[in-house]
């Protein structure tokens, strides 16, 4: 039984695997050592992984390192993928851990993960084996925020979906830029990709893949809990 640690930039992930099966999953703002206790305690768990987007490191990190196997993500940990990132100690361990479970998810398949969280990104896996690399993008939240913040005119407004493209006062305008943006952008890439790549599977994950993939009118399979499949992947390739 694994433990597997998700920490994202606004929220911190745990999840229990077994025989490759996710038993648990739940999202904390802050997690500590008797929370771990008390997760061990239902789910008597031998070996764990995490994968951190943060510089600081929670002090149950050095729990889980003492009593329970951890294993910390790093460009240095061996996965059953190739990776041609150009600067590999600077890729995103988010972004290598759902390759890996594109790779193991679709054996063989050539495959586009989109993760729509704070930060969108686009990353590539060439016939399950070969991953060359993907692009970065700002998420929703951040989209709607920046237009707030550097200017002086255009207030904060809420996401919301609107039917209509073309918006009927400031704040649909607002909307409609940040969500039909995101929704024109998914689609035009897999298309362009696509045209480029040849035929692929398109996964769609992160915080904000079922309220997006409800919208996208490109075929494509909605995985909210990718990642933390390609950390128990990584971390039973490593045992």
């Amino acid at each position: 039984m694994n433990l597997i640690v998700d920490i994202g930039n606004s929220f911190m992930k745990l999840a229990i695997y077994q025989d490759g099966e996710l038993l648990e999953v739940s999202r904390h703002k802050k997690v500590l050592v008797k929370d771990i206790k008390a997760l061990h305690a239902e789910y008597p768990f031998s070996r764990s992984i995490v994968s951190s987007v943060r510089k600081e490191k929670p002090y149950f990190l050095s729990y889980l390192a003492k009593h329970h196997k951890l294993l910390t993500l790093s460009h240095k940990t061996k996965v059953p993928i190739k990776n041609e990132y150009g600067t590999p100690q600077t890729l995103g361990l988010d972004r290598l851990a759902v390759m890996v479970a594109a790779a193991v998810t679709y054996p063989g398949q050539s495959a586009l993960v989109i993760d729509i969280g704070t930060c969108m990104t686009y990353d590539y896996l060439e016939k399950g084996k070969t991953y060359l690399g993907g692009n970065i993008a700002p998420g929703v939240e951040l989209r709607l925020k920046a237009m707030h913040h550097f200017t002086s005119a255009l207030p904060l407004v809420s996401r919301s979906w609107n039917d209509a493209q073309l918006g009927m006062s400031t704040k649909e305008a607002l909307q409609n830029g940040a969500v039909w943006g995101i929704k024109l952008e998914i689609e035009a890439f897999i298309k362009t990709l696509t045209k480029k790549r040849g035929k692929m599977t398109v996964i769609l994950t992160g915080g904000d893949a079922t309220y997006f993939g409800e919208h996208l009118d490109s075929k494509i399979f909605v995985a909210p809990n990718f990642l933390l499949k390609g950390l128990n992947a990584i971390l039973e390739h490593n045992h």
